[in-house]
């Protein structure tokens, strides 16, 4: 398990930007992380399930707001959340070369840590949400940590090696420019179909070429729920498919396809009935997984 690992989470400053949300700083790899965590009303009697929120490549945890509503959304009906920024993301004080996957899982299991210690949460009740590359990231982290009892991935980077990921960087001779220049000089610039400026180091393509998230997902032992747009052009559908069957033979795994659905899910743009799409079949899932028992 990653725990084992990790050094020792240590809470930095808290600072209430709702009722139900709290804006925090905890320690990951030595540096701050930024967090927000938030609670159910605290009425209930009951400590409550937790779900770990990962946002995705270049993107914050509060992903245009989505993640922000489905965090809402979960406390509406019970279940705490808790999401941080990768490095070079958000509210992060890091530049974009340290974001790499083994700096990224680093923070998810430190997050994680942090979030089951805290009053008023179950650890026995815990689930993980990864969106994009942030679902190639929850694949790894589900696998390696059995306290994760439910996983969601909104439109994973799934397959294994850096093969998911060639057309996104512009093909394959592309691909291989940029990941040459980050090795001999320790990093490359890269403008995302989107328009964001990024630094790629060196260790972001190594930890791509090497990581095999269908290999771990195959040995999940949870519930798997993957939701995949049908007109997704910056993760091919391909993903989802074959994230769901590859935990077919340990997990109980549902593949939910929804037609005309972009890679944004209508959170950058207008599509409100993808959103709500998406939102409520993922607020079911983990009600349906974390609150029954």
């Amino acid at each position: 398990m990653f725990r084992k690992s990790l050094l020792p989470v240590i809470l930095l400053a808290i600072a209430p930007a709702s009722a139900a949300e709290t804006d925090l700083w905890i320690e990951s790899r030595g540096i701050q992380v930024p967090v927000t965590l938030t609670m159910p009303d605290a009425g209930s009697e009951h400590a409550a399930p937790l779900v770990v929120l990962v946002h995705g490549h270049g993107g914050t945890r509060h992903e245009n707001g989505g993640f922000t509503e489905l965090a809402s959304m979960l406390a509406e009906v019970g279940i705490a959340s808790v999401r941080m920024d990768f490095p070079g993301c958000g509210d992060s004080t890091e530049g974009f070369t340290n974001n790499n996957m083994t700096n990224m899982l680093q923070d998810v299991e430190a997050v994680f840590e942090f979030a089951i210690a805290r009053p008023g949460i179950d650890e026995g009740r815990v689930g993980i949400l990864g969106y994009s590359m942030g679902g190639r990231l929850a694949m790894l982290a589900a696998a390696e940590e059995p306290a994760y009892r439910a996983t969601a991935l909104w439109a994973p980077v799934a397959l294994d090696g850096a093969k998911p990921m060639v057309e996104y960087f512009g093909g394959k001779e592309q691909y291989e420019t940029l990941r040459d220049e980050a090795l001999r000089q320790g990093s490359v610039s890269f403008t995302t179909p989107w328009g964001q400026e990024q630094q790629l180091g060196d260790r972001f393509f190594d930890d791509l070429e090497r990581s095999e998230p269908l290999k771990a997902i195959a040995s999940y032992r949870g519930h798997l729920l993957v939701v995949h747009g049908s007109a997704d052009t910056a993760v091919q559908v391909e993903n989802g498919r074959i994230a769901s069957q590859a935990a077919l033979s340990t997990a109980s795994a549902e593949l939910k396809i929804i037609r005309g659905a972009g890679h944004g899910f209508g959170f950058f743009g207008a599509e409100p009935d993808v959103r709500a799409e998406v939102l409520g079949a993922t607020v079911d899932f983990f009600a349906a997984r974390l609150l029954a028992d």
